[in-house]
């Protein structure tokens, strides 16, 4: 008698948190989400109003833009180096993307994983204008072609735009 009215006592408590915390618990559960887009860190990565991180699925960065390193003399003193008058990629891609995404209310669509243990979500990224961030992306060449089972949902679509790129020669697949 006295095992049957603490399990049913748990069972309550239970049911009653997660009425208060569900929000919490099952916010990134929902397959689709709207959200401004306050600051682009990478070409695959965004960060939302609510300062939440957001990876987008199937692409990679190429990287951050190359620090230049300065060369100094035998007395300390700063070498001048020649200043060069191109863009990396990199910051081409940087540019491209913020151009794209910051300020922008996007939709957001999650795959099988959504976000991971570190704190990062994964998700589709649509543009106000209904193109999808992650395949715009890929398709001018900033990006690289990064499949992650199980987020897959679009693994063709992306490989189509990875080799309209690697076809016209843009970005990454330039060289």
């Amino acid at each position: 008698m006295i095992l049957r009215l603490l399990l049913t006592l748990f069972f309550l408590s239970v049911s009653a948190w997660a009425d208060n915390n569900g929000d919490d618990l099952f916010s990134y559960s929902k397959k689709q989400d709207e959200a401004l887009v306050v600051k682009v860190i990478a070409s695959d990565l965004i960060v939302l109003e609510d300062g939440t991180r957001v990876r987008l699925i199937g692409v990679e960065s190429a990287g951050a833009p190359p620090h230049e390193y300065l060369k100094y003399d035998e007395k300390g003193h700063v070498i001048p180096q020649p200043v060069e008058p191109t863009i990396s990629l990199q910051e081409q891609a940087l540019t491209y993307a913020q151009d794209l995404l910051e300020n922008k209310k996007v939709r957001l669509e999650y795959d099988v994983d959504a976000s991971d243990t570190s704190g990062y979500h994964y998700a589709y990224v649509y543009l106000p204008d209904g193109r999808m961030a992650n395949t715009e992306l890929l398709r001018m060449g900033f990006v690289k072609l990064r499949i992650i089972p199980p987020n897959v949902k679009y693994e063709d679509k992306f490989n189509a735009a990875y080799q309209e790129a690697k076809k016209e020669k843009r970005g990454l697949e330039g060289d």
